[in-house]
């Protein structure tokens, strides 16, 4: 049966802090560190295994990166900027169909339309096709 262990990395100087705050008994104590980032999970999985004699595919890993305020904001800016690209792109994809759909309705040809929105006649049959779907 798989553990799940949480692990909280905090960047210390140029290594990376790794604790495990959750699932070990109270008397242990989980610490370690790393060079790189990328090793924090590896390590940390390790880490119990050692501790608790346990085979290290049985431990599932929660890994936590603990960030200064500045860069937590910076990334929570990025990740929402992201949602809203995320966003619009799905909304402009479903828009394209139902413009092409327009456009085909109001008897243009699937050439002439795909010349108005910059579009190959094939991708116009395509989007036509999936409006359905989308709808």
């Amino acid at each position: 049966m798989t553990r799940i262990y949480e692990v909280a990395v905090t960047r210390s100087g140029d290594w990376w802090t790794i604790e495990v705050t959750s699932g070990l008994p109270v008397n242990v104590l989980g610490v370690s560190q790393v060079r790189r980032l990328n090793d924090a999970e590896n390590i940390a999985r390790r880490l119990i295994a050692d501790l608790l004699e346990a085979d290290p595919s049985a431990i599932e890993i929660d890994l936590n990166v603990d960030l200064p305020a500045d860069l937590a904001l910076a990334l929570e800016t990025y990740r929402s900027a992201e949602k809203i690209e995320t966003d619009a792109r799905s909304s402009a994809a479903q828009m394209r169909s139902v413009a092409a759909t327009t456009l085909l309705e109001a008897n243009l040809t699937m050439r002439e339309s795909g010349l108005i929105l910059g579009l190959s006649h094939q991708r116009i049959k395509q989007l036509v096709d999936r409006l359905p779907e989308a709808v």
